[in-house]
């Protein structure tokens, strides 16, 4: 099976593109960790977290943006000549993470929520301070991202290195 794979300049090109367009359309920033916030609330009705601030309307377009993202990837398969199928394949990280499908579920289940809990504690997910904060050049998300890519980095490496 071939893989085709956009050049890395057409994809920084259009992710640019979706950042600016979706500022000038909805007048914020795009971002995916308040659609999450979103989807915890709900789902939890009764914690009082997820009916304030940025979650006090849980239908808005940060919740649509995130279902979108699957979806996306959905219509793409769908959409490819080659057959697809549901994976738990994580590439490089098999080395690493447990061996049987149950484990893995929990352990990916697992950091996701760290990562959600990250992002909430930073103010944003790596999308909005990397990519959105770092266009509009705003020194804390420029920061923040530094530390989530040098972060990803020596984790990978002492992953690997073990």
């Amino acid at each position: 099976m071939e893989i085709t794979v956009w050049s890395g300049w057409i994809g920084g090109l259009a992710i640019g593109l979706f950042v600016v367009l979706h500022f000038w359309l909805m007048g914020k920033p795009a971002g995916c960790s308040t659609g999450y916030g979103n989807i915890c609330g709900l789902l939890c009705k009764r914690v009082p977290f997820y009916r304030q601030g940025e979650y006090s309307r849980p239908n808005n377009a940060k919740l649509w943006f995130l279902i979108g993202i699957p979806l996306g990837g959905l219509l793409s398969a769908l959409g490819s000549d080659e057959p697809w199928r549901l994976s738990f394949d994580m590439g490089m990280y098999e080395a690493v993470l447990p061996q049987t499908d149950a484990a893995k579920a929990l352990w990916l289940m697992f950091g996701g929520m760290m990562l959600g809990f990250g992002a909430r504690l930073a103010g944003a997910c790596t999308t909005g301070h990397a990519l959105v904060g770092g266009a509009m050049l705003n020194p804390p998300s420029l920061l923040a991202g530094a530390v989530f890519f040098m972060s990803a980095f020596f984790t990978t490496r002492l992953l690997f290195y073990v």
